[in-house]
């Protein structure tokens, strides 16, 4: 077939496509236009002195046909990403982007410019199943000429991945929830061909994500939808390259609004106030300083032009992007991938979150994963803090962490078994016993020790919540539990004195188990009057590392689903100086599984019930149990102690660092 001149290539476009009688001649026709178009681009493209140059040399420049240049025009209409496409003119697109496709070695972005930013600002949300595919056709093989398009084509898909904004407050309706996973696979589909045929574009795309990335001001929306499309791109060959990348980029989104929250942004919904107004009035002057602090924290965000007091918002923006990364790794592990992950995971969580003594939720990212898989990921987890907290080339502030972070994990993970916490908790009590030997070489100082009164703490933290249970744990002799073969008189009882330096309220409640399970001989006591929460301060530090615990009550509502059923609650731990019998305990635990704060139940024993009874008589709600629940997790520093009363552990309110 003859080539097309300009004027029938006008005619059967304007006709539409039922005018053409074959692809080829559609492709023939855009072929004439763009070549005609880039041939005589002189008229328009090319700079005044190599036109004349090019003159000087006897080669007469070529002007553009007026028809040419009307069929060009013609084509920018069509292919017009702010056009309202009715069905005629999506048929005509579809038409014109499978000729484009066809003719992609006659585009040229000196010529061309204007069409193809056309291209890559095309929205394909609105289109049907053929012009997407058209239009994705023809982005894969511009990203596949060498050296020219490969950027474009990356920002367009990456643009794609939010739909414009007028669908964004539509998008959790079935259709659009049905389109939107179409076009996440469509556009995973085109980046894989790409990555296939330019094995760089994996690096590129690196790059473009960092430019496009979500920040905390953005729509929970299009958070919501850039992160799911994202973190699909882990279902495809390019994760394999990638996955670390990608996890990174959300773990950083995730906590850069975790720390601009405040713990009064959490708590403001009806149900929640109150929950902590008891523990802020125990503050002394320190403590209170980093609550001022807290309150501030949103002030970075002042510069980039939004209120930093309406924090609240970063609330359910978070909660949101919790349930998108929770569902990740739940269908990582339905597809047998997540076990290859947990390298990738732990390095991500050393890089980023460790240190992040301010972040409140982005941690429970990997308390999830590891229990979705407790026999590898739950106990590689733990032996790894471990090691760091052992580890001698560590920095203080990280070891420091590392133990804080055991000590919470052991406690709350409900999946992680009694042997493990035993076999970890020895680890633990023999280095502490290493340390303090020979104890005449050191000098009580709790800033010098800093690191030995963090494992303390630690011991006696995970012992309030698993005394019980760990009694249970057998030595070589079977009818003796293993912790009475634990050192652990010498080692609190000492020169250095950690009884002294510890929180207070961990100090009380642990006194209170480890007495009543008679795990100490008699001549070992404790000075309740020697007790100074002044010194717990001088080991904490600036970061005040003697508060931080970070699996903390997990207070995101909407994600909370996804925490709770394997996250032990303080009015769900059993006590050694409880009265309950166990089959009770079980029957409650099974009964209350899915309150955020189980109720007490009625005890017999009034002593009990006496010791419980303001919050007692509130429990008729599940507003009142969740308050009841997190009253009584307070680590506080108090002056005086009730006996009686289990240990109060607070939210973390150490500084950023």
């Amino acid at each position: 077939m003859g080539e097309m001149t300009g004027e029938h290539m006008v005619e059967h476009v304007a006709a539409g496509e039922e005018e053409y009688a074959s692809d080829s001649e559609a492709f023939s026709s855009i072929y004439y236009v763009l070549d005609s178009v880039r041939k005589a681009s002189f008229y328009f493209k090319v700079p005044v002195k190599i036109w004349k140059q090019t003159a000087a040399c006897g080669i007469e420049p070529k002007l553009v046909d007026t028809n040419d240049k009307a069929q060009y025009d013609y084509l920018l209409t069509i292919v017009d990403p702010s056009a309202r496409f009715g069905p005629d003119e999506e048929a005509l697109l579809t038409t014109a982007l499978k000729a484009m496709a066809r003719a992609v070695s006659r585009i040229d972005t000196s010529y061309h410019d204007s069409l193809l930013s056309n291209v890559f600002q095309m929205r394909i949300w609105f289109f049907g199943f053929d012009t997407r595919a058209a239009l994705l056709e023809l982005i894969i093989t511009l990203a596949a000429v060498p050296d020219k398009y490969l950027e474009g084509c990356l920002h367009m898909l990456v643009s794609n991945f939010v739909p414009p904004e007028r669908v964004l407050r539509w998008l959790d309706q079935p259709k659009w929830v049905i389109r939107k996973r179409e076009i996440h696979q469509e556009l995973h589909t085109c980046l894989q061909y790409i990555f296939q045929y330019v094995p760089l574009a994996a690096f590129k795309l690196s790059s473009v994500l960092d430019k496009t990335m979500p920040r905390p001001f953005d729509s929970k929306a299009k958070m919501n939808a850039y992160v799911e499309c994202m973190l699909g791109l882990q279902r495809e060959e390019i994760g394999d390259v990638l996955s670390a990348t990608l996890l990174s980029k959300v773990i950083n989104l995730l906590s850069d609004l975790d720390v601009n929250i405040t713990w009064n942004d959490v708590l403001q919904e009806d149900q929640a106030i109150g929950i902590f107004d008891m523990e802020l009035e125990d503050l002394d002057n320190h403590c209170l300083q980093f609550a001022e602090d807290d309150s501030q924290v949103g002030a970075p965000f002042n510069n980039r032009g939004f209120n930093s007091n309406n924090n609240s918002a970063f609330v359910e923006k978070l909660d949101g992007l919790m349930v998108v990364v929770c569902e990740h790794l739940k269908s990582r592990v339905e597809s047998g991938r997540l076990l290859t992950d947990y390298n990738m995971f732990m390095d991500i969580f050393r890089t980023s979150v460790l240190r992040l003594h301010k972040s409140k939720f982005t941690q429970f990212v990997m308390f999830y994963a590891c229990s979705l898989d407790p026999e590898i990921w739950g106990l590689k987890f733990a032996v790894d803090l471990v090691e760091i907290f052992l580890s001698t080339s560590e920095d203080p502030i990280s070891r420091m962490s590392a133990v804080s972070y055991l000590a919470s994990y052991l406690s709350r993970a409900k999946f992680i078994s009694s042997s493990i916490v035993a076999s970890i908790l020895t680890r633990l009590v023999n280095w502490c016993s290493d340390y303090c030997n020979p104890i005449w070489e050191r000098i009580f100082n709790p800033e010098a020790h800093q690191i030995y009164y963090s494992a303390c703490q630690a011991v006696m933290y995970i012992l309030c919540f698993r005394m019980r249970e760990l009694l249970d744990v057998p030595t070589k002799l079977p009818a003796k539990s293993f912790l009475f073969d634990l050192p652990l008189g010498s080692i609190l009882c000492n020169r250095l004195d950690p009884l002294k330096v510890c929180l207070p309220s961990i100090v009380q409640e642990f006194r209170q188990q480890a007495k009543a399970a008679r795990l100490f001989q008699a001549s070992f006591t404790i000075d309740e009057n020697a007790i100074d929460s002044a010194l717990s301060k001088a080991f904490g530090g600036t970061q005040r590392l003697d508060i931080f615990f970070p699996f903390e009550p997990y207070l995101l509502q909407e994600s909370d689903r996804f925490i709770r059923p394997n996250f032990v609650y303080w009015s769900r731990a059993k006590t050694t100086y409880s009265y309950c019998n166990s089959e009770e305990e079980d029957d409650e635990d099974e009964e209350l599984q899915d309150l955020d704060a189980p109720r007490i139940s009625s005890d017999p024993i009034s002593s009990f019930k006496d010791h419980y009874d303001d919050d007692y008589n509130n429990s008729d709600g599940e507003g009142d149990d969740l308050e009841y629940s997190l009253n009584k997790m307070s680590i506080t520093p108090k002056q005086t102690f009730n006996l009686h009363m289990p240990a109060k552990i607070r939210p973390s309110v150490s500084p950023l660092l």
